[in-house]
C-alpha cells in the first residue's frame, strides 16, 4: 500500500482528514482587491540565465497524445512547436505559425499549407509536411486512444503534397474550418516511427523526447521533484533569452514562500495569499481579462442512481454558495457563475436556470424528488430507505478545491445529505475519474473554456465518456445543436442562438454545479520581463521572457 499523502490510499483513493485540514472558509462576501495593470519594463533582451517556476503536481508524460492535463500540456508545449496558425495576441486574429501562408478551396473545404522553409528539429534534421501526415495518421488510429480524436472527425483527408506544403481536407465546409485543420503537434517520425506509440517501457521518447521542435530541450526531469528544460536554438520562432527553464514540483504553500524569498520568479499564488504577495516589493502584479478563462465546478457521477435523478442534482446546486466561494475562497479573483460559457464570450447566454444559493429551495426541490427528512434530520426516501452517504473527490495540493470540498460537505449535512471527502495526486485522480468501477458521486475540477466556443462539445459528447466526459453525460439534443453550431449559416447571430439553447439545456439537466470562472493574474518576479498582459495572458511567446541584466 503506497503512502501518498499523511494517510493511507485504499482502492487508489481513501477518505481521511488531513493532519491539519484547512477549515471551511467563513462565508462572509468581501470587495475584491483593485485592479493593477503594470506593463513590462522597456529594456533591450539579453541572453542568459535560468527562469525559475514551481507547480504543485507534475506532469503525466510528455506525449502529446496520450494526456489532457494541463501540466502535460505545459511540458508538451516547452518541446514541441504546434499551430499552422497562431492567433495575434492583442485581437485573436490569425497569424502565420508553422506555416508562412495559407489558401482556401471555392467550396471552403480544402485548406493549403505553406510550411516555413527554416523549420527544423533539435537534431537538425528538417520537420515537414510528412512529420505532421505521420502524427495524424498515428492519432487517427482508434487503438491508440488519443482522448480528442473527435477533433479529428471532420478531416476528410491530409497529404503532404511536399516537403513543405500540406493539403488538409474537410467532410463538409463548417463554422471552424480554420480550427479543425489545425489539429496536430508534429511528433518527428525519424525518431518515433520504429517505436511503440502507447507504451513508455518500450518508448523513451514518451517521458523524455531527445528531439524536439519547441523553444526548450529536456536536459533532466526527476518525476515529483523539477525538470529543467535548456533554450533550442532550432526554434523556428527564435531561441528564448533563458538558458534553461526549472520547474519545481512543490506544494503551493512552499513555493508562494519561496516565491516571497525571491528563490522563484513566478508561481501559482492561491487567492488567500494575494495580498501578501502584494506587499512584496521584488513582485510585480499583472492581471488580464482572458479569451478563454478557467472555470470551476462539481461534477456529478451521473452512472450513481441517486444522482441521475435531475431534481436532486438541481437540489444540490442550489445548496453551493457561488458568490461565497467567489469572495472568500477566491478572494474575488474570480467570479460566480452559472453556465458552460463565461460572460465574456459572445454567445454567452444570461437567460439560463441559476441556481443561487437557497437551502430551502434546495429541501423543496429534493421533495419534488421524492425525499424527505426523517426525525433524525437525515435525508431518506418514500421507503426511508437513507440516501446514500456521497464520496466528494479532489486532487491533493489544490487549497481551493480542498476548501470548496469541505463547503460542500457542510451545505449538503445541512439537507440531511452525509458524505466524505476523498484526495489523491493529480495523476491518481484523473484515473480514478477514468477508469471502472467509476467509484465516487462528485469531482472537483476546472476546465479552461475555448475561445471557440464549439470545440466545448467535446466535454458533453457521449463518444468521449469517460476521457473528456468525465460525468457520463448524455443529451443527444445538445449533440445536435452542437452540431448545428458547426454548419452553415455561419453568421455571428445564428450560431448565438444555438449556443443559447445549448447553455440552457445543459444548465437545466445540472450535470454539474457551476461555480466560478477566474480572472487571469500572475505574480512575476521583477527581474524578469514577461509578454505584455492580453487577453491571452503574459506567456504567449515564451521565448520573448528574459532576464534584466
Amino acid at each position: 500500500m503506497q503512502k501518498i499523502i499523511p494517510c493511507l490510499l485504499a482502492l487508489a483513493l481513501v477518505a481521511c482528514q488531513a493532519e491539519t485540514p484547512t477549515p471551511a472558509p467563513t462565508l462572509v462576501p468581501t470587495k475584491p482587491p483593485p485592479t493593477i495593470r503594470p506593463t513590462p519594463t522597456l529594456l533591450t533582451p539579453q541572453k542568459g540565465g535560468d527562469f525559475r517556476e514551481a507547480i504543485a503536481t507534475d506532469a503525466i508524460s510528455f506525449h502529446p497524445y496520450q494526456t489532457t492535463d494541463a501540466i502535460s500540456r505545459l511540458y508538451q508545449d516547452k518541446v514541441f512547436a504546434s499551430g499552422l496558425w497562431l492567433r495575434d495576441p492583442k485581437n485573436l486574429e490569425p497569424i502565420p505559425g508553422m506555416a508562412d501562408a495559407w489558401t482556401t478551396s471555392n467550396d471552403g473545404k480544402t485548406y493549403t499549407f505553406s510550411l516555413r522553409k527554416d523549420l527544423k528539429w533539435s537534431d537538425g534534421a528538417p520537420l515537414t509536411a510528412h512529420d505532421f501526415v505521420w502524427t495524424f495518421v498515428q492519432a487517427d488510429k482508434p487503438e491508440n486512444k488519443y482522448p480528442y480524436a473527435a477533433s479529428l472527425n471532420d478531416i476528410a483527408s491530409y497529404i503532404a503534397k511536399d516537403d513543405h506544403t500540406l493539403e488538409i481536407t474537410l467532410k463538409d465546409a463548417t463554422c471552424i474550418a480554420l480550427t479543425s485543420v489545425d489539429a496536430i503537434t508534429p511528433l518527428p517520425k525519424h525518431i518515433w516511427s520504429p517505436l511503440d506509440w502507447n507504451n513508455a517501457a518500450k518508448n523513451p521518447e514518451i517521458n523524455f523526447p531527445s528531439v524536439v521542435s519547441g523553444p526548450y530541450k529536456v536536459k533532466e526531469w526527476q518525476r515529483g521533484d523539477r525538470v529543467t528544460f535548456v533554450r533550442n536554438d532550432s526554434y523556428y520562432r527564435g531561441a528564448p533569452y533563458f538558458d534553461s527553464h526549472t520547474i519545481r514540483i512543490v506544494t503551493e504553500s512552499k513555493s508562494f514562500q519561496l516565491l516571497k524569498q525571491g528563490e522563484l520568479d513566478t508561481a501559482p499564488v492561491a487567492a488567500s495569499d494575494f495580498a501578501d504577495a502584494r506587499k512584496a516589493d521584488h513582485l510585480k502584479l499583472y492581471e488580464w481579462e482572458p479569451a478563454a478563462p478557467e472555470w470551476d465546478f462539481i461534477g456529478f457521477n451521473l452512472r450513481r442512481p441517486f444522482l441521475k435523478n435531475v431534481q436532486v442534482r438541481q437540489a444540490l446546486s442550489y445548496a453551493i454558495p457561488r458568490d461565497a466561494i467567489a469572495a472568500q475562497i477566491f478572494n474575488g479573483l474570480a467570479k460566480p457563475t452559472y453556465s458552460i460559457f463565461a460572460p465574456a464570450l459572445s454567445v454567452f447566454n444570461p437567460d439560463v436556470p441559476r441556481y443561487d444559493y437557497n437551502l430551502d429551495t434546495a429541501k423543496a426541490t429534493l421533495q419534488k424528488a421524492g425525499y424527505k427528512l426523517d426525525a433524525s434530520g437525515k435525508l431518506v426516501d418514500s421507503a426511508n430507505k437513507p440516501a446514500p452517504k456521497l464520496r466528494i473527490l479532489y486532487n491533493v495540493n489544490n487549497k481551493q478545491r480542498e476548501q470548496i470540498g469541505a463547503v460542500a460537505q457542510e451545505q449538503f449535512k445541512k439537507l440531511g445529505i452525509e458524505s466524505e471527502l476523498l484526495y489523491a495526486d493529480f495523476a491518481t485522480y484523473t484515473d480514478f475519474l477514468r477508469k471502472e468501477p467509476f467509484d465516487f458521486d462528485l469531482f472537483i475540477l476546472g476546465w479552461r473554456t475555448p475561445s471557440e466556443p464549439y470545440l466545448s462539445y467535446q466535454m458533453w459528447s457521449e463518444a468521449n465518456i469517460p476521457q473528456l466526459n468525465l460525468s457520463a453525460y448524455v443529451n443527444k439534443d445538445v449533440e445536435t445543436l452542437f452540431a448545428q453550431a458547426n454548419h452553415a449559416p455561419c453568421n455571428a447571430d445564428a450560431r448565438k442562438k444555438v449556443f443559447a439553447q445549448i447553455q440552457k439545456t445543459i444548465t437545466t439537466d445540472a450535470p454539474y454545479i457551476f461555480l466560478t470562472h477566474r480572472t487571469g493574474y500572475a505574480f512575476v518576479n521583477k527581474r524578469v520581463v514577461p509578454n505584455a498582459p492580453t487577453p491571452l495572458g503574459i506567456a504567449y511567446f515564451p521565448e520573448q521572457w528574459y532576464i534584466v541584466k
